[in-house]
């Protein structure tokens, strides 16, 4: 399997997530990056509890329950760049899976 990596904070809801683009089925599906969450929130407390901040985390939620079709690496970027992503900030990495 070819799966491909990138982290992201979504431009209209401000939530880091994970993009996979997985190459071998044709897909990008995305992902609550709770690593970085779990990074703000020890930065910034107040900010699990902003009302806002929750709807935005529910509103990716939603993104993250579906899977995009798309053929290659190509289009996944121009996917994201679509939905506002800065180009410079899409760094697709290849995860090895045994």
């Amino acid at each position: 399997m070819q799966l491909y990596k990138t982290h992201i904070i979504h431009p209209t809801t401000h939530v880091p997530l994970i993009v996979y683009f997985n190459q071998t089925r044709g897909f990008v599906s995305f992902e609550r990056d709770e690593r970085v969450l779990k990074a703000i929130y020890n930065v910034k407390a107040d900010l699990a509890l902003n009302q806002t901040f929750q709807e935005s985390l529910r509103r990716a939620d939603e993104l993250c329950q579906s899977q995009y079709p798309l053929g290659t690496l190509k289009e996944a970027k121009k996917f994201l760049r679509k939905l506002g992503i800065d180009e410079k900030s899409i760094q697709f990495e290849q995860v090895y899976v045994h």
